[in-house]
């Protein structure tokens, strides 16, 4: 006997529809990359900065599984029959002239709609049909809904946000986010400046620029004195966040494979938790956050993309890691676990790091007449010309 549907009940989508629903939420989760690494690097508010690391790592991985949905799916080219509207929103979101506006026009708009759509569509879903829909839509609903309630703990006024009234009329006149609505007045925003990447990561009034102590210093001191000035150190890795905010900000316009921005949205979101790993135990040790010293990341713009990876991964991250695995000893015979922890997971993802750098650097130099001592020696050859003297050796004042 054949099922008799009621009138209301959800009748569920055809591949055809329900792929390009998902093609339209990965392209607006992958060009969030390039606007949270961007704003990432704008903001001053280095706790916010945390925040958007997370937030586009979680974006990543929604990114990475509605491909692999669409990869099983007939006809589930990633990229393809995106509406010019959606990719024209996407890439306006982040022209914000203000934090506070981005935060309203971003989280308060864009995300909320996609929010909202991603529950509509969950209504109108066959459960057993779309089954591979829904499991994955719940999974990003979940993570979207956790970064929409940090954005209402700021307690911004988004009704009255100019930019977020802007950002709401382009929504609406283009029918909203699948373009199915009935669409508004057209309307074209014209009334804003290009997005300049930063080459120097802003800071708050909280954050002074100024040295740290070197590797040598710490190694004379008492072992209290030493975990406090270390984890300094762990909260200076905002230059590392910050080198591989530029990364991935860079490659978002280029040909890249998907897999390249993934590597690096991971390690990124590595770097910001490793400074957090260094807020967390400073403040737990008495001792706020006030000080870090980005210079390497100052030093490493003007390099190509290439080269910045080489130096991160080949050169700096190669030039900290003899340390790792003592420190974590260090820790371990004080009996001062907690910093032992944090150390672990440190020394943990930075072998992935490498991994993530020599599986990138290899790509990018296929077909290439350089290998990467080459690149490396351009590296320095930077590095002298910005220092003005002669540079060996990739190493770090810290």
């Amino acid at each position: 006997m054949t099922e008799k549907y009621d009138k209301d009940e959800a009748r569920g989508f055809g591949i055809s529809n329900a792929a390009q629903r998902l093609r339209n939420y990965g392209w607006i989760a992958r060009r969030s990359i390039k606007t949270l690494s961007g704003w990432f690097l704008r903001i001053g508010d280095f706790e916010h900065k945390y925040a958007l690391s997370y937030h586009l790592y979680d974006n990543s991985e929604h990114v990475t599984w509605i491909r692999n949905r669409l990869g099983e799916m007939r006809g589930g080219n990633p990229n393809a029959n995106i509406q010019p509207r959606l990719r024209e929103l996407c890439d306006i979101v982040m022209l914000a002239p203000a934090d506070t506006d981005f935060f309203a026009g971003y989280y308060g708009v864009l995300q909320a709609e996609v929010i909202k759509s991603i529950k509509a569509d969950l209504k109108e879903f066959d459960r057993s049909a779309n089954a591979n829909e829904i499991r994955l839509l719940r999974r990003v609903l979940k993570d979207l809904e956790d970064q929409q309630a940090w954005f209402l703990s700021l307690g911004l006024d988004v009704e009255n946000n100019e930019w977020a009234k802007e950002i709401k009329a382009l929504i609406e006149s283009m029918g909203g986010l699948h373009g199915e609505l009935p669409h508004g007045e057209p309307y074209t925003i014209t009334n804003y400046q290009p997005f300049v990447r930063p080459e120097r990561i802003h800071f708050d009034s909280r954050i002074t620029v100024g040295p740290l102590c070197s590797y040598e210093e710490r190694e004379k001191m008492d072992a209290g004195q030493a975990t406090i000035e270390q984890f300094k150190v762990f909260f200076n890795e905002f230059y590392a966040a910050a080198l591989l905010a530029s990364i991935l900000y860079d490659a978002a316009d280029s040909d890249y494979p998907w897999e390249m921005s993934a590597d690096f949205s991971r390690h990124f979101w590595d770097e910001a938790r490793h400074s957090e790993f260094g807020c967390i135990r400073l403040r737990e040790l008495g001792c706020e956050p006030d000080r870090v010293n980005p210079v390497l990341f100052d030093e490493s713009q003007g390099l190509p993309l290439l080269h910045r990876i080489a130096y991160l991964t080949r050169g700096l991250e190669a030039y900290f890691m003899p340390r790792k695995g003592k420190r974590v000893k260090d820790y371990e015979k004080v009996g001062d676990i907690r910093s032992q922890l944090f150390a672990d997971q440190d020394w943990s993802d930075e072998i992935n790091h490498v991994r993530y750098g020599s599986r990138w650097t290899d790509f990018l130099l296929d077909d290439d007449h350089r290998d990467l001592d080459d690149i490396v020696e351009e590296v320095k050859a930077h590095l002298s010309t910005v220092r003005g003297k002669p540079v060996s050796t990739i190493d770090a004042p810290f």
